[in-house]
């Protein structure tokens, strides 16, 4: 099995899966036999790579071809004699398309999300990141600087009806009344979880609109407890924030910018102000989402069969989104360009120690890049549509959804929406935006004909170590579930076995508990697995089991203080107690009785 070896652990995976996709079509043992050995010698003289980053490129070209209708040669992959069919999973691939490579009449929806199961399957496994391909994005994170530093937007018809538009929408914002509050994530001088409440520096940018006596205390007994303090502060002119490279998937890193821990304050509370007040707007309401995907989801499995809605994928999307498109697109709400300015660090750190200026509005880790770029986004397309087709903005603006970098707009109007945003800086990712054929894919849902044909991705490394993973074990518990709901039997059990190679035998559940453990929804609840401990709960008239929940790591740390208070009355930090706090990213698991259900 490879327990110890995570080469052969992801190779055995993959079989596995191979092996529940075949049970359940017309595979023959013979072809099944040819495919499992084309994986062990590729793996075997590849390594890895093999199914992270080879696979998941025949799946790109395997989309491609579902909406242009044809399957071009794939290199690396030897075809059927007389056919344009690739030999391996070749019989899968032949319910899809025709010898000559054209698309079927009605291909088999099973069979292509069997095909995008396996070749996407371990596309999203989080590597520790290769210094090559951390060179590449710092060196593609450059780039586009450069690219924004020789861009200017254009003062047109269509930009004056876009401000209009965005000033519509925020006509009745108030950009004072706000929250702050902390994130979860790292800060750019390294401050502590314990520390994030003390703050220590005045920036002038932020000073100028929020005051830090009346933003960074709890009141004004604080102020006045405090005030011979201040003179002490640290004052900056603006704030610089930090990049770091997390792991992300086969292509590479992922670039988070982490903030200054006073504009994470001020950034959380102005940019849940302008979430709220954006997807409450009836200018904006239902078609401009923060929380909710499912929108954007329902659009493309409606669109994959009807093909009234294309799905587009823009590039880039928050490092294309300039400072000077932000100043000339919110023109003409003053107060609240005053607002977005004074709450964004004008430059960042790269790993290297070399400091750069911003020309990007807000890098990705920034509260305010979300929200910012999806509101930009709406309206330019909104607004690329109306000009286009000479139509009233409350019609051009029920063509078009948008989640993050995610839009979904009328097939009928989406060449506008092509054309003209590519003038402002923004660029689409050809490879994924869905404009033609039966296939749609946003906001994590992959469709084709109606069918939902999303596959099944692992992402989290295994623990070959014998200490125990907290992440790993929730990951690969919850893949063992979600392969057993799907059929893949071998693969749930292989998961499984990993699982219970550390930890011993776990419960099974009947649905999704606070436990770990199986869950087997026909499976009668008083038969849990040999070794798992279970009992009769008198006092709460209930069958319970003795498992596994995972526990956040915290420490505690001096709470008499006026910093503790603010911490306390955040709403973000509802429940915290005293001087107790949770170490981010950081877990364990711990044993307890839980009730079976």
């Amino acid at each position: 099995m490879g327990l110890h070896n995570s080469l052969s652990l992801y190779r055995d995976l993959y079989i596995s899966l191979l092996h529940d996709i075949a049970c359940g079509s017309d595979v023959s043992l013979v072809e099944l036999s040819r495919d499992c050995d084309t994986i062990r010698n590729r793996v075997q003289l590849e390594g890895i790579q093999f199914l992270t980053v080879y696979l998941p490129s025949v799946g790109k070209a395997f989309d491609k071809a579902l909406l242009s209708g044809f399957l071009p040669t794939i290199p690396g992959l030897k075809v059927r004699k007389g056919t344009n069919i690739p030999s391996f999973l070749g019989c899968i691939l032949s319910k899809v398309f025709q010898n000559d490579g054209h698309l079927h009449d009605h291909p088999d929806t099973g069979a292509i999300k069997a095909f995008r199961q396996l070749v996407y399957f371990l596309y999203k496994l989080e590597m520790p990141v290769k210094e090559s391909l951390a060179r590449k994005a710092i060196e593609s994170f450059k780039t586009t600087e450069s690219d924004l530093s020789v861009l200017s937007v254009p003062l047109d018809g269509m930009t004056v009806m876009a401000q209009r538009f965005i000033a519509a929408i925020f006509c009745h914002f108030d950009e004072t009344e706000i929250m702050p509050r902390h994130g979860p994530g790292g800060v750019a001088d390294g401050e502590q979880v314990n520390e994030k409440h003390l703050f220590t520096r005045i920036y002038d940018d932020i000073e100028r609109k929020y005051p830090f006596t009346e933003y960074f205390v709890w009141s004004l007994s604080q102020v006045c407890d405090e005030y011979h303090t201040y003179d002490g502060l640290e004052s900056r002119v603006s704030g610089t924030a930090k990049v770091v490279l997390v792991p992300k998937d086969s292509r590479g890193p992922r670039i988070i910018s982490c903030e200054p821990v006073e504009y994470q304050w001020i950034q959380q509370g102005l940019g849940r102000k302008v979430q709220d007040h954006v997807e409450s707007s009836w200018l904006t309401k239902g078609h401009v989402n923060f929380t909710d995907q499912e929108v954007n989801r329902r659009l493309a499995l409606a669109g994959s069969k009807s093909q009234t809605w294309v799905t587009l994928d823009m590039k880039e999307a928050s490092d294309r989104v300039s400072t000077d498109l932000v100043r000339t697109m919110f023109g003409l709400t003053p107060r609240l360009v005053e607002a977005l300015m004074a709450t964004r660090s004008s430059a960042t750190r790269l790993p290297d120690g070399t400091v750069i200026t911003l020309k990007k509005f807000a890098p990705m880790g920034s509260c305010l890049c979300f929200p910012i770029e999806s509101i930009l986004f709406y309206v330019l397309a909104v607004t690329a549509v109306a000009c286009t087709y000479n139509l009233p903005r409350r019609e051009a603006r029920k063509l078009v959804y948008v989640y993050g970098d995610d839009l979904i707009v009328h097939r009928e109007v989406y060449p506008a929406v092509l054309q003209r945003l590519p003038a402002y800086g923004l660029m689409f990712n050809a490879d994924k935006c869905c404009t033609s054929g039966f296939f749609r894919e946003s906001c994590g849902c992959d469709a084709y004909g109606g069918v939902d044909v999303t596959p099944l991705r692992l992402k989290k490394m295994w623990d070959r170590r014998n200490t125990i993973d907290a992440g790993a074990v929730a990951a690969y518990v919850a893949l063992s579930n979600a392969a057993y709901s799907r059929g893949y039997y071998r693969l749930s059990e292989l998961a499984k076995e990993l699982v219970e190679h550390k930890l011993g035998p776990l419960p099974y559940f009947t649905r999704e508990s606070g436990v770990y453990g199986w869950i087997r929804e026909k499976t009668p609840l008083y038969r849990q697995p040999s070794g798992v401990r279970t009992r009769f709960n008198k006092r709460l008239q209930r069958l319970e089991v003795f498992g596994y929940r995972s526990k956040s790591v915290t420490f505690v740390a001096d709470s008499d203080n006026w910093s503790s208070v603010l911490r306390r009355m955040n709403s973000s930090s509802e429940g915290a107690q005293p001087g107790v706090y949770a170490v981010p990213r950081r877990s364990y698991l711990q044993r307890g009785w839980s009730e079976v259900r």
